[in-house]
């Protein structure tokens, strides 16, 4: 390994050249320099050459170095191969040796943190300011390192004007945000600016001019200056002083999950606004949940509890980092759909989400109370089944006495006179016959006008008479169950429920249903409940949520069909045969 100077500041470049002479086989491996060096380039080139009709190759890595320390350094040696480079002495004087005078630096770094003691997950304010009183040219600046935090860059560079010692620098301030992953001390590398300055002590003589001479004229005169090239200048490291911060780990008994942040605020919005709720129709919550002081990642979820009376249909949260402010703030956003069930009061609970308040230094609990509301019925929702009483038993007529004279009753009669005694007909039971047979008769007739009666007038008393479906109108049934079908087998679940609403219009058009539930209430079969919800939970569901449409079809289709055939009212219906047919 051959370094150009093993003097130097901390402010200058290390040169450094590795030569490996022969066929050398695999790359030399830099990483041990990174101890006390930052590789800001790093180049290779392959040599080979004849000489006296011998071939030779060789092989060279060039390096460019900073150093990150001063004091006495040593360059390891380094391995290519089977061949290992010697190691090198560099000593690196500090940036008040290698200064000429008291003449002020015209370029260096500052680093500041917002907190020295903070909590883990706390996001700490970094800033790195760039002073320079003239600009400097190819400026690079790289990024702070820590190990066991993230720190990422926040905001936009912001430009100023600051006296130091009493001079005027111009100020560049680039900000970062920190966030420890675990307690204990935590330093912070400081980052490092690689750029070219002006040197006043190198010779500021244009390199055009010879030419102009040459050639006897002003030719090159107006040639475009270009830095570092017309006006040579010399290239400088600046690195940003380390900072150690003392992390404090999760105070005991401040809960999970842990928000350590200086403001956090939880907003609670309906929509449509204000809310109505009833049954069948879905009503959307949204809840925003706002901290200053900490990351988008930082914010959990919020737990919605259990909602008795209502279907809830959560949508994916979503977060973001707010850039704009002068510290760092995140928003995550709640959306949940909820459909009732039933009507009467709804109550939905009482959302908490402790936090620490790290302005205060103390634990706070930000909530949105609970709430009770009224939710109505479906509009012309069905009511309860009526269930007419039943008819009284239909009196079974006695059995008749039987006479005394009957012929299983009585003894044997002698023959008559003339006529043999098995010849003779017993005629005393055929009138009691017929006389059961009427009187049966007779308390049929009873009964069944009994009935009529009975029937026309539950149906005055009934609040509502499903309507007459006529023939026109199965027509326009059988077009919307196509597209219901259309829908289900296509697996768009939202499709299929416009064209289950618009049926359901069509089918009640004096009075139709609001929403599946309403539907499912107007249906009255438990199984085509849990098929519409189904459809409702996969419409609010997160995306990608799957659904079997083909599956829900084959259930829907023969109850709505049968719903939507032809049908007659009770007076339509030809009265009974009032003879039964024997």
């Amino acid at each position: 390994m051959q370094v150009d100077r093993k003097r130097i500041g901390m402010d200058d470049i290390l040169g450094a050249r590795l030569v490996a002479e022969g066929d050398t086989q695999g790359e030399p491996d830099f990483n041990p320099l990174r101890k006390d060096f930052d590789i800001l380039s790093q180049g290779q080139s392959q040599v080979t050459s004849i000489v006296n009709g011998k071939i030779s190759q060789s092989r060279q890595w060039t390096l460019q170095l900073a150093p990150l320390r001063e004091g006495k350094l040593e360059i390891p040696p380094i391995s290519v191969g089977q061949d290992q480079s010697q190691a090198v002495a560099v000593e690196v004087a500090a940036d008040d040796q290698s200064a000429s005078g008291d003449a002020p630096k015209p370029l260096f770094l500052k680093a500041e943190v917002g907190a020295i003691n903070p909590y883990v997950q706390q996001v700490v304010d970094y800033r790195v300011k760039l002073y320079f009183r003239q600009e400097p040219q190819r400026a690079v600046l790289s990024e702070p390192r820590a190990e066991g935090a993230t720190i990422e860059q926040y905001g936009e560079d912001r430009g100023y004007d600051e006296y130091v010692d009493g001079q005027l620098y111009r100020v560049i301030e680039r900000r970062f945000q920190v966030v420890p992953q675990r307690s204990g001390p935590l330093r912070i590398q400081g980052p490092r600016l690689e750029a070219m300055i002006p040197d006043p002590n190198r010779a500021r003589r244009d390199p055009f001019a010879d030419l102009d001479e040459a050639f006897g004229g002003r030719l090159f005169q107006s040639f475009p200056q270009i830095p570092g090239v017309t006006h040579p200048g010399r290239r400088v490291v600046e690195r940003a002083q380390d900072v150690e911060i003392e992390v404090r780990a999760q105070p005991p008994g401040s809960g999970t999950p842990w928000l350590p942040a200086t403001s956090v605020q939880l907003s609670d919005e309906w929509s449509p606004s204000p809310p109505t709720f009833r049954v069948g129709e879905p009503v959307t919550r949204t809840l925003t949940l706002t901290a200053k002081g900490a990351t988008a990642a930082q914010l959990p979820d919020l737990d919605l509890g259990n909602i008795q009376g209502a279907q809830v249909y959560p949508d994916q949260p979503k977060s973001e980092d707010m850039m704009a402010g002068p510290e760092p703030a995140a928003v995550k956003t709640f959306k949940v759909a909820l459909v009732p069930t039933r009507a009467g009061p709804l109550t939905l609970p009482e959302i908490r989400l402790p936090w620490w308040d790290t302005a205060a230094d103390t634990q706070r609990v930000v909530v949105a109370p609970a709430r009770t509301v009224q939710v109505a019925s479906a509009p012309g929702g069905v009511q309860s089944p009526y269930s007419p009483a039943a008819p009284p038993p239909q009196a079974v007529p006695a059995e008749p006495p039987e006479p005394a004279d009957a012929p299983a009753a009585r003894p044997a009669e002698p023959e008559a006179a003339g006529v043999p005694a098995d010849r003779q007909t017993s005629a005393g039971w055929w009138p009691w016959l017929a006389l059961a047979l009427g009187v049966g008769w007779l308390l049929t007739l009873g009964w069944w006008l009994w009935e009529r009666r009975g029937r026309r007038a539950v149906a005055g008393e009934r609040p509502r008479v499903e309507p007459r479906l006529a023939e026109r109108d199965s027509g326009a049934l059988r077009a919307t169950l196509q597209s219901l079908k259309q829908a289900c087998l296509a697996n768009e679940p939202r499709a299929a429920r416009g064209a289950l609403i618009d049926w359901a219009r069509q089918r009640w058009p004096e009075d139709p249903p609001a929403g599946l539930e309403g539907i499912a209430a107007r249906l009255g079969h438990e199984a085509i409940a849990d098929c519409l919800r189904e459809i409702d939970r996969v419409i609010y569901a997160p995306p990608g949520t799957g659904w079997d449409g083909a599956a829900a079809w084959a259930e829907l289709e023969p109850m709505l069909k049968a719903a939507g055939r032809p049908g007659r009212t009770p007076e339509d219906q030809a009265i009974p045969d009032l003879y039964p047919q024997v």
